[in-house]
């Protein structure tokens, strides 16, 4: 997925263009924000559309407004682009129909959904639809293939609690920065995993133990000494046992280790003050060798931690 560099709050409405652009520009609009899709207008020739967007690092958050439109992405838009990020949609006023793993459900809003992009989806937004989308990277959520869409209820509980961040975070997308931002994706993220777990309580599955690594390898990235090991003795289960939860969401405990780690570094990059060095952020970040780091760091992001640190 496309990085941003800097927190952006960016607006669009199809107001700005004449009505025979206006479906051309939503087109291009959404590329630009969620990449690869097909588009199915209910009416072409009266569509309307706006967006109210937030973006920084892996994390999006768009409030949007709009006509009558299904996106799909298909096996061939998967290929194309290569991106199994996450989006979490929140419906504000109209019933939306989602589809993925031949499983159909109907979101309301008081509910969320959370869709993967590693496997085909469809998304059926009814006429004047409203409310906003989420995008967060691959395998912050649990989401099992051959699932479909996971609904969250947000009417009550902490589900309540992470919608009306939402909403907060979006009203005051003006104020904050991207540390901010981030931050508070983080927690929602930490919200919606509990709201996952069935019944709410902690479940003895594999989706148990994939929430468990990641908050554990979030509060101890820094530790130079994290491996995958440690993280299984120090948990209560087997090595193999936490690889297979991570495999389930496409992920490995070696990279959610270096992704914690190399976010972490990326913010102490833009927030720290100047007389602090690469290699003391490295370290900070929990990295042992300045050369990994580097080489790690260009690899996430295309550009080195001095070329971010310029910017």
């Amino acid at each position: 997925m496309a990085l941003s560099e800097q927190y952006l709050v960016q607006e669009a409405d199809t107001a700005m263009v004449s009505a025979r652009e206006s479906t051309d520009f939503w087109v291009e609009h959404i590329l630009r924000k969620q990449g690869t899709l097909q588009f199915r207008f209910g009416s072409a020739s009266t569509f309307h559309g706006s967006t109210r967007a937030q973006h920084y690092a892996d994390y999006q958050l768009i409030g949007f407004r709009s006509a009558s439109i299904t996106y799909s992405r298909t096996r061939t838009d998967i290929r194309r682009d290569d991106d199994a990020s996450l989006r979490i949609i929140v419906p504000t006023r109209g019933a939306m129909n989602l589809r993925q793993d031949d499983s159909t459900v109907q979101v309301v809003p008081g509910q969320g959904a959370l869709v993967t992009k590693a496997r085909p989806v469809d998304v059926a937004q009814p006429q004047n639809a409203q409310g906003w989308v989420m995008n967060i990277p691959a395998g912050a959520l649990p989401l099992d293939a051959g699932t479909g869409p996971a609904v969250i209820d947000l009417r009550q509980g902490l589900g309540s609690v992470a919608f009306g961040m939402i909403g907060e975070l979006s009203k005051q997308r003006n104020v904050v920065d991207g540390l901010g931002f981030a931050t508070t994706c983080d927690a929602m993220i930490d919200l919606f995993r509990l709201c996952l777990r069935p019944d709410g309580k902690f479940p003895t599955t594999l989706a148990a133990v994939d929430a468990a690594v990641r908050d554990y390898i979030r509060r101890h990235a820094t530790d130079p000494e994290l491996t995958p090991t440690l993280i299984a003795h120090n948990l209560g289960w087997s090595l193999r046992q936490v690889q297979l939860a991570l495999h389930s969401t496409g992920t490995t405990p070696s990279q959610l280790i270096r992704t914690e780690r190399l976010d972490r570094a990326r913010r102490y990059l833009r927030e720290a003050s100047a007389d602090r060095t690469i290699a003391e952020i490295a370290y900070a970040s929990g990295f042992s060798s300045l050369s990994a780091f580097g080489a790690s760091f260009k690899e996430r992001f295309g550009s080195t931690p001095q070329e971010a640190r310029r910017r």
